[in-house]
């Protein structure tokens, strides 16, 4: 849901899938503005978001006093100017910690911390870092076990699916920002023709699981005369089925061969049963398509209407949103962490656990159109609510935050699956181009691929 984390996803995704870039949806290289989504949220949800800020913020002011001790500057490490109502709730709450902002791309993080360390430079006392980055640095063993004193995280406080992500040898070492869970987005007018019904609750039902999904596309092509078809390209395919599969794809070094193989041959079942066309993520014409009736189904991270979607259709009401056969699936997002020796980490550690840890932090956060991972703020369903004119009257904010977030899991990853990526590219283009190219061709280029590019991976 972050504008500029989307830059960055857009270019992971070109290593995964294929080059191209997310220009409809993000803005430029380490920059952008925090996004008005409060205009979007309902009434009723903008008024109790306000009334509960307003009353978080007095009790706030009102222990001001208490907090007073606390005072120096922490240095932060971000792509992203930090969101306005959240500073400013915090500086009530902490009147004497300021924060001084210094600009790193999400890419180059890893790099900024190997070169500091490297030549003996002050680290900062917290590092935002985006998933794409997150299993170099989780790797780089520098950040602090955040369950640990002075800290104390309490873990209970997030999804139960963010603890292993974000976790190294058992402890929490970053605590997530904002929600990247990811559903099946729809367009109502072909899913009326074709499935008989628009409704989400009954398209669910209809759908599942991936057998099922491919069965039913098979009858939509042969009854649209191959006008229609389910996704545009296997990039789509293969965002969901990777975000839902059975475990990690590496133990260590190890390559867990039975988790690739399954995503492997579900890749291979839907190519082979001509639901899905030929269409590279994030290239023009995959972004022209929102705008089409030809595809059914979308991929839809949170951050997917309003980036991805608004911008490329702009009829309102065209969109539905559902669970995605198999559950959620996560899809981008970052997180804070805090060096090891960092000088003001105490500092840090009050922002951290205010933003994401608190829910005075949530509301405020949910102003500036971010929603944290603190999970008790999800229990009253006015902090939920959100709509999207491209999605009409559908509360989007339910079903992402309450349906979808019920069936998702996260699964942990390390740096070969940075080398996994890459290698992913050239099959899941080959598999697009070549009809003969099967599951076993695709396993044995994958394990040749690995041994050359990384050889400490074993099979």
């Amino acid at each position: 849901m972050r504008n500029n984390w989307i830059k960055q996803f857009g270019a992971t995704m070109s290593t995964i899938v294929l080059a191209g870039s997310l220009a409809a949806c993000s803005s430029g290289a380490g920059g952008g503005e925090a996004k008005p989504a409060a205009k979007e949220t309902s009434a009723a949800a903008a008024q109790a978001t306000t009334s509960g800020a307003t009353k978080e913020a007095g009790g706030a002011a009102a222990g001001a006093k208490g907090n007073e001790d606390l005072k120096g500057e922490f240095v932060l490490w971000t792509w992203e100017p930090e969101h306005p109502t959240a500073l400013a709730e915090f500086n009530k709450k902490y009147p004497n910690i300021k924060m001084k902002r210094v600009n790193v791309a999400a890419a180059d993080v890893t790099k900024k911390l190997q070169t500091t360390i490297a030549s003996g430079g002050e680290l900062p006392d917290v590092i935002r870092i985006e998933r794409g980055q997150k299993a170099k640095i989780f790797d780089m063993n520098v950040l602090e076990n955040l369950e640990a004193a002075p800290y104390s995280a309490d873990k209970s406080l997030l999804f139960d699916y963010d603890i292993p992500t974000f976790s190294k040898d058992g402890h929490l070492i970053s605590i997530p920002d904002d929600m990247s869970v990811a559903g099946m987005a729809y367009l109502k007018p072909l899913a009326k023709e074709y499935l008989g019904t628009d409704d989400p609750e009954q398209l669910e039902k209809m759908l599942p699981d991936w057998n099922t999904f491919i069965e039913k596309g098979k009858e939509i092509v042969q009854k649209s005369g191959g006008k229609v078809k389910m996704f545009p390209g296997l990039g789509d395919v293969y965002t969901f089925i990777k975000g839902q599969r059975s475990g990690s794809y590496f133990d260590g070094d190890k390559l867990n061969t039975s988790v690739l193989q399954q995503v492997v041959t579900s890749l291979v079942q839907f190519r082979d049963s001509g639901t899905v066309d030929k269409l590279d993520q994030w290239t023009p014409a995959w972004n022209a398509t929102f705008g089409q009736e030809k595809y059914i189904f979308a991929m839809a991270p949170v951050w997917g209407p309003q980036y991805v979607i608004s911008p490329n259709d702009k009829k309102e009401g065209r969109w539905g949103l559902m669970v995605a056969p198999g559950g959620g699936y996560i899809a981008g997002g970052s997180s804070h962490g805090i060096p090891k020796g960092a000088k003001n980490a105490q500092l840090a550690w009050k922002w951290i656990e205010f933003t994401s840890m608190t829910q005075e932090g949530a509301l405020s956060q949910h102003k500036d159109g971010v929603f944290t991972h603190y999970k008790k703020a999800y229990d009253d369903s006015s902090f939920t609510n959100w709509t999207w004119p491209s999605f009409g009257n559908q509360d989007i904010g339910k079903k992402f935050f309450v349906d979808i977030s019920a069936k998702t899991k996260d699964v942990s990853e390390n740096v070969n699956d940075l080398v996994l990526n890459d290698v992913m590219n050239i099959i899941l283009q080959t598999l697009a181009k070549d009809n003969s190219f099967g599951v076993d061709q695709a396993m044995d280029r994958i394990k040749k691929e690995l041994k050359a590019k990384a050889p400490n991976i074993t099979m």
